[in-house]
Parts: C-alpha cells; structure tokens; sequence
C-alpha cells in the first residue's frame, strides 16, 4: 500500500512538472498546444510574434522573436511564464506583461523596439533578470529600456539598458514597493527616471552613469523610496535630481564626476535624508531648494561650488555623530565636545563649515581636507616703488584641475585700482609684470587670482607694495 501511495506522488509530480518540448517552426502554434506546466525548447532560428496565455516556460537557443513596429513580438497574458534566452526585437513591444504575476523574464536581449524593450502593465510580484533592453525607443515615440507602469512588488535585477530613447528604466505612474538592483543604466537620456506617486522603491547597487541628463531622476510625489550603495557618475546634467518628492533616504552612493550637479533638490522635495554618500567631481556638489533635509555623514569634495542651499535645511547629526567631511574645510580641530570648547581632539572641526549665511554645518569632519588651488611659492619684487615702475610677480601653484586663468590686481582701501597682470605659465611658475602706470601714489594690496577648468576661483594675498609719487618717493 505504502509503495503506492509512493508510485502516485511521483507521479502527480512529473505531471506537475509538466512536459518538455522541442519546438523548431512555428512557436505560436506549439504555445497554443501546451499544457500549463510544460516547456518549450526553440531551436534556433527566427520566429514570428507570440502571445502567452498559459503557464509555460520558453526558452531560447539561438532563437529570434520580431514583431512589426505596432506589434508585442512576446505578449504574456498569463500568470507564472517564464520567458528566456531569447532576442526579442523590432516589435512595438519586446516582452509584454499585462496584468500577471508570478512571471520570470531572464536573460534576454531586447533590441531596436517602438516602445519599451520590457515592459509590466498592471503587472505584480514579477522577476526580470539578467536582459540586456538597449537601443529601444530610439525612433519614433518610444522612450524606454525596461518600463513599468502601475506595477508593484517586482524584483528588476541585473539588467543592462544602454543607448535607449529616453530612460533606461522608468517607473511611471503609481509603482511601489519594486526592487530596482544591481542594474547597468548607461548613455540613456536618464539612467533611472521615476514619475507620478512612485513610493517605496528599494534602488541599490545599480550603474546609472554616463547619461545625456540624470543618472536617477523622481519627480512628482514619489516618496518613501531607498536610494543606496548605487555608483552615479559622469551625467551630463546631474547625478541625482528629486522634483517634489521628499521623505526618500539616500544613503551610501557614490555620486562622482557629474556635470552641473551631483545632487539637485528641487521644488517642494521635503524631508528627504542624504547621509554617508561621496559626492564629488561637479559644478555645484548639492543644490537644494527644499526644506527639512538632512545632510550628515557624507564627503563632499572637490566641486567647484560645495553645496548651495537656498531652503531650512540641517547639515549636521548631533553632537558626537557629527555633520559632514568638506575637502576645502580649512579649520583644526584642537577641542572637542558640543560646544568644542574642551581641550582634545575629537575628529571634529574646531569651527563651523559656512554653507550660505543662514546655514552652516556646526560639526564638520576631518579627514584629508585639501585646497582646489594652493599657492606653494610666491615672490613680488619690489615692494616700494614709484608710479610707472612695475612689480615682478612670480607664484607657484597647485590645482588639482588645469588652470585656465591666473592674475593679480591691486586693491586699495578694499577697491580694486586699475591695471591688472596677466601671470603665464613658465615651467613650475606663473610670472608677470604689473605697470604701476595708473595707480596714485600709496599703499595696495596685491591679490592673486586663479581659476581652473572647474570653475573653482582662488583670490589670495601676495602682499602689500608702496607706490610713491614719479618725483620721488613718499609713504
């Protein structure tokens, strides 16, 4: 009795498991033949579009799926298909999920489609892994890599889109509690761009770099979501841009190199925490135009404008946590305590990072603090002259960008006088000579300016030369 009972559990599995079937012509005909359950083997060769509605699994050797530009080439309409290992391409769609769940699309390559290359409509609790989604949309009115819209609980992990319309991956409208990781999202217009009440997302461990725009965009109430340990570099425009969206954490990203921006906080994006990121290498490191954010933890460093906050914003923990760490920040740190004002060091900034005149970080951390541009050596010779006479100026400089401009100007009483030098490179040295020709006699300030290619502008003293009448010389 027991070795039947045995007998028909084995056997309810394999039925279970259901069949394995080869399939070398016509696919849509041996989809429609299958049993729920069962797999298809296709050989390869180039099929015409298809259109699932029924539990099966698909996979793909060498095998080609097109469909006309106003066609799905892959239509899934049932819960629980697996689709993989195929090039799906030239459709409307590639792969297209409606309404389902339970579905696994896995390493496909999805190419030169309409619209989106892989798309979830309506469409929950969904795996799709390990696709290549590039160059869709790129004609025509299409946009995406890999879209979802009203979509919720999918994992999207693994994937590469590059060179798509517009969006590598796009999140549009109402898409909440998604799994967006470990995806490639290169030279799209945005690398990840979310829109319209997207709450909840975990976005971790993706590449979204080298786009025409943003490496993530979220714009309009998308709230809730993580944001971590993602590389973010070498945008055009910015690394990070949030449009009236707050209460999101961004936390651990690297965030290097981008153009304008590395991140940008624009209009009503309330409440959002940004802590232990590296952000680096831009024009202006953080912009923010919103209120209630909190900054501490991170290393900011070496863009041309640090941050500028034009909002109430907190850029610091407190006290021992501490704020941020400011490449330029040039205090010391000899005291310690809330108020560093007991003798010690505590790996605390002994004065405050001034960030606009009503914000400032109370707390900001040491560690490798360094000058965009640094006056190593410098000479002015000589100090008392006459009116006509000139100063031979001589400086050495470090820049950590090419210099594009250096000059030094006279000040007298806190105002610039006439005449400026220009100072040209001469191996190690910047030298010039500045004519005294239009200053009246007395006492100036010389000042060194220097600007590199990031628009960084150093403005340091040289020294102070007396200028005496052309009759004669007077103090």
């Amino acid at each position: 009795m027991a070795f039947c009972i045995a007998c028909l559990v084995l056997l309810t599995a394999a039925a279970a498991d259901g069949a394995t079937i080869q399939v070398s012509s016509n696919l849509q005909a041996a989809i429609n033949a299958a049993s729920p359950g069962d797999t298809l083997l296709v050989a390869p060769g180039v099929y015409d579009k298809v259109s699932i509605e029924k539990s099966i699994k698909l996979v793909g050797n060498g095998s080609t799926i097109r469909a006309d530009s106003r066609e799905a080439c892959v239509a899934v309409e049932a819960d629980n298909v697996e689709i993989r290992s195929f090039l799906v391409r030239d459709g409307f769609y590639g792969i297209k999920l409606n309404s389902v769940t339970g579905c696994l699309i896995a390493d496909n390559t999805v190419l030169y489609c309409t619209q989106p290359g892989i798309a979830l409509l309506y469409s929950d609790g969904n795996t799709v892994t390990g696709n290549n989604a590039s160059y869709n949309g790129i004609v025509g009115e299409g946009w995406y890599g890999i879209y979802l819209s009203n979509s919720n609980d999918n994992l999207i992990a693994n994937n590469s889109a590059y060179g798509n319309g517009a969006y590598g991956i796009n999140l549009f409208p109402s898409c909440s509690n998604n799994t967006i990781r470990g995806n490639v999202l290169q030279a799209n217009m945005y690398g990840l761009y979310m829109f319209t009440d997207c709450a909840n997302n975990l976005i971790e461990f993706n590449d979204m770099s080298k786009n025409t725009n943003s490496g993530l965009d979220l714009r309009l109430g998308c709230t809730g979501n993580i944001i971590r340990n993602n590389t973010v570099q070498n945008n055009v425009v910015a690394g990070i841009t949030f449009m009236e969206s707050g209460q999101n954490t961004i936390d651990g990203n690297r965030i290097f190199d981008n153009g304008r921006y590395g991140l940008q906080i624009q209009s009503n994006s309330d409440k959002n925490i940004i802590i232990y990121n590296n952000i680096s290498g831009s024009q202006t490191g953080i912009f923010v135009e919103s209120s209630g954010n909190k900054f501490y933890g991170n290393r900011i460093s070496d863009n041309s404008v640090q941050a500028e906050n034009r909002g109430q914003n907190s850029w610091y923990a407190p006290y021992p946590k501490g704020g941020n760490l400011w490449s330029d920040y040039q205090g010391k740190d000899e005291m310690q305590g809330v108020g560093q004002d007991a003798a010690g060091k505590d790996g605390i900034g002994d004065q405050s990072y001034v960030i606009s005149d009503s914000s400032k970080d109370e707390y900001p951390i040491m560690g490798n603090q360094v000058k965009e541009i640094s006056i190593i050596e410098k000479s002015m010779f000589p100090t008392s002259l006459r009116v006509g006479d000139s100063i031979s100026i001589k400086a050495k400089l470090q820049s950590r960008y090419t210099l594009s401009q250096v000059t030094a100007r006279a000040y007298h009483s806190g105002k610039e006088a006439e005449g400026y030098a220009r100072l040209v490179q001469s191996g190690d040295y910047y030298q010039g000579s500045f004519s005294t020709a239009l200053l009246d006699p007395g006492k100036y300030e010389i000042i060194l300016t220097a600007k590199n290619a990031r628009g960084f502008e150093l403005q340091e003293s040289l020294g102070v030369v007396t200028v005496g009448s052309r009759g004669g010389f007077s103090s």
